[in-house]
Formats: structure tokens, sequence, C-alpha cells
């Protein structure tokens, strides 16, 4: 037999041979990996950019069908993206809340806002000669927009005289106007804060408006300073702001009032407010302790409009989406309570259900319910749902109800839940309450006849 051994040439020859399909193949799984990832990178960049664009051309369309929905969703969105940077973290949800009763129950304010709607002239809209002026001690019309850095009414401004009118049949009640709403998203309050000659310019044409139609004050309805990718500055701004109106109010013969509304999350808060600098130059804050809860894409569960406590399942951030965790926080950070006013709101947010037999808080959800504008439902509409055969659950641990039939499901207030935090609110002495909105209460007499405003009433009655 005789050995043959390869000479060094054929064995680099078949080493060659083996190694090419195994290199080859090691490519081809390289690049099918690489094709993936980048396909899915791709696929979310795509999908964010759809949603962002998805969102901006329905900031710019319905900017000019109803401002007033669009910066509501604006803000159901602002608060559900601090819900998304800080659902893993940890919170203590039991923030101390103080139960001192309050000395003088009689001195509670009712703040409500009345937002000013494209359909005024038609019969479905709250019109001013529809308000009660007796239910509340401040109505605070809005919104005013911010323009070339001054006060802009719009077509408008018969509604702010109309409702300043209203003094004639309650010479106690405050009337003041809100600047904010959609205007700030752009060019308005971020351009204008920026410098103190465009702020001296907006504080003329507020003392301006003031004293034409004869208004009561101001309340800075900005969302948000700072936050979001804003300019960090913001912040700084905002205070300046509010230091160059007080200053100039004290100076005035009107001695106008000067309130903000600000957020409830404490991720927003943080970023966006000085707290105790604020607590210097408001008279009071309007907290916009609502929309804790709407339907987002990714976070597709039923969810509580406004509860006063965190559910008994609720741990971490999830635990702190709730009105006394909000207000207690503002408290920790430096606002007197008696500065804070604790919003209450009249309509409720809308989901369509993904499995109607699952009908709890949580429960997966596809998509926003058919009810309402945008998921926001007026408390007519949610008396109607109800009156139509709608079932209905009311939540002892956050002390709020929920509706639900077939896969239309809905979180709001009802008199019950309303009577609740009238109590809290006494009892932990706060300022007193804010309704937001007059337009989403039941103005019209649907809940029940020959009763108007029954949220509203029922709120007075219980704080005062």
């Amino acid at each position: 037999m005789v050995n043959q051994t390869p000479d060094p040439q054929s064995k680099y020859e078949l080493l060659v041979d083996i190694q090419k399909p195994r290199l080859s193949k090691q490519v081809l799984c390289l690049a099918l990996t690489f094709s993936t990832v980048g396909a899915l990178f791709i696929t979310r960049i795509w999908i964010g950019i759809s949603t962002a664009r998805s969102a901006r051309e329905f900031v710019v369309g319905e900017k000019i069908e109803n401002a007033q929905i669009t910066a509501w969703l604006h803000r159901a969105r602002m608060y559900a993206e601090s819900t998304k940077e800080n659902k893993n973290s940890s919170r203590d949800a039991n923030i101390k809340s103080t139960n001192d009763y309050a000395q003088d129950p009689s001195g509670k304010i009712m703040v409500c806002y009345f937002s000013i709607s494209q359909d005024m002239n038609t019969s479905q809209e709250l019109n001013p000669s529809h308000v009660d002026p007796h239910i509340c001690t401040h109505i605070i019309v809005g919104f005013a927009s911010v323009v070339n850095c001054s006060l802009n009414l719009g077509e408008y401004s018969w509604v702010y005289r109309q409702i300043a009118d209203l003094r004639i049949q309650e010479p106690n009640l405050k009337v003041m106007i809100s600047a904010g709403g959609i205007n700030e998203l752009n060019a308005g309050f971020p351009e204008m804060v920026r410098t103190h000659a465009n702020r001296k310019i907006f504080i003329k044409s507020v003392l301006n408006i003031t004293k034409t139609f004869g208004l009561d004050g101001l309340d800075i309805d900005w969302e948000f300073p700072a936050w979001n990718g804003a300019n960090s500055r913001e912040k700084i701004y905002f205070i300046q702001l509010l230091q160059e109106l007080k200053k100039e109010f004290l100076r005035s013969d009107e001695k106008l009032l000067l309130s903000a509304a600000v957020a409830a999350p404490d991720s927003i808060i943080n970023q966006s407010y000085n707290v105790p600098e604020i607590a210097k130059y408001v008279d009071f804050i309007n907290l916009m302790s609502y929309d804790y809860h709407s339907y987002v894409w990714y976070y597709p569960v039923t969810g509580l409009n406004s509860p006063l406590f965190h559910r008994s399942t609720e741990i971490g951030f999830l635990a702190s989406l709730n009105v006394n965790y909000s207000a207690n926080y503002w408290i920790s950070k430096g606002m007197p309570k008696e500065k804070i006013v604790i919003g209450i709101p009249t309509y409720g947010h809308s989901y369509k259900l993904t499995n109607p037999l699952n009908h709890d808080v949580q429960a997966p959800a596809k998509g926003i319910g058919t009810l309402g504008r945008h998921s926001f439902v007026p408390y007519y509409t949610v008396c109607q749902f109800l009156q139509g055969g709608a079932n209905f659950k009311f939540l002892n641990d956050s002390l709020v109800p929920y509706a639900y039939q077939n896969d239309e499901w809905i979180s709001y207030d009802d008199i019950n839940s309303v009577i609740k935090k009238a109590k809290w609110i006494k009892s932990n002495d706060y300022r007193g309450a804010m309704i937001f909105s007059l337009n989403c209460e039941d103005w019209n007499s649907t809940c029940s006849k020959n009763e108007t405003f029954p949220l509203i009433r029922a709120i007075k009655f219980a704080m005062n």
C-alpha cells in the first residue's frame, strides 16, 4: 500500500474548499440579521414619524375645526407621555395627606371654566345666556391666544362681554380670561416669554383687555413650560412672566387676580415648575387633576379619568395618577394648600373594549369609544348612555364610577363622586374646586328634568 500525502498546495485548496461554503453561510446569516434589525428599526422610526405626523396634522386641521378639543387632546397626550416615561419608576404613593378640617368652609371658591366653541351659535352648544351666574364664584373664559406677543380674543370677543355681564345678576361673581389652549404649541407663550420686551408687550395687552371688558383677572394656561423637549429656560421665563404680571396688577386700580392652570403628573411638575416661586405671585393655581388615563396605542387598556385615590392594585408610578397624590405633591414642592384649587372634570374618557366580556379597569382596549369627540364625553352624553341601558360600577377605592355597554367603556364623574371630592377638598382645607368645564356639564337638563348643572350644584352644596 502506498501512502499518499497531500502536498501543501492541495491541503490549502482542500481547506479553502471547506471554508468557502461556511463563510458564505456566515455572511448570509449576518446579512439576514442586519436586514431584520434594520427593517425593525426603520419600521419603528416610520411608526414614530407617522404618529407624530398624524398628531401634527390633527393639531393643524383641528385648530381650524375646534381648537377647544385640540387643546384638551394635547393635554391628554402630554399626560400620557409622562406616564409612558415613568410607568416603571417607583413612587411613594402614600404622600401624607392632611386631615385637618377647614376652619372656614364658607370661604371655598368655585372656579368654573367656560370654553369658547367654534359652534357658539348653535343650540347644541352652551351660550353665555344659559349660564347660571350664582353657582360659581369665578368664571374663567378661554381660550385667548398669544399672537405676536399680545393677548388675542379672536372673533368671539362678544362672549367675554356677555359672561362679564352676568355680574349684573351676581355682583360677587369674578370673571377672568384664560390665555393658552392650543396656541402655546407653536409661537405663543414660548416666543412671548423669551425677552423682557416681549413680556412687556403681552402685559400691556392684558391690561388693555381686562379694562376694556371689565374683567377681574388673568389665568395662564401654558401646557407646559420646558416640557417634552422644549427650551429648559422656559421654566425661568414662566416665573419672570408671573412676577412682572403681578407687579403690574398690583399697580392697577382694578385689583386684578392672577391664576395659573397647572399639570397634575409629578414628572411634569418637576420639569416645568419652580413651585415656591409660582406661589409668590399667583392668587391660586387651578390643578388640572384629570386626564390621568385616556386611550393611547402603547398602553391599550382602560383607565380612570380622574380618580380621587389610587386603586389597591396600583403600584409605582401608576399609584401616583390620582387627585390626592397630585395635590399633596404640589404641597410637598412648596405650594400652600390655601392656594390650590382642585380640578374636577365634567367629562369622561371613552374606550373601545377588545373583548366586551372583559370590562374591568385595565381591560384590553383597541381604541377610543364612539361617544363624544376624540374620547372626550360630556356628562350629559354619559347620562344618555346610562339611560340607554349601559351598566354602571362605582369603585370604592378610587371613589369614581365607570359605565360600559357592549364594547363601549367610559370613565367619568357622577353626583356621588363629585360630592366625595368636594368633602375631601373641604376636610383637607384646599382653596376650593375648579370645574372643567361648564360646557360639558348637563346645562340642558338631560340627566334629570328641571335641573341644570347638577354636578356643580352638588359640589357647591357639599363643599359649603
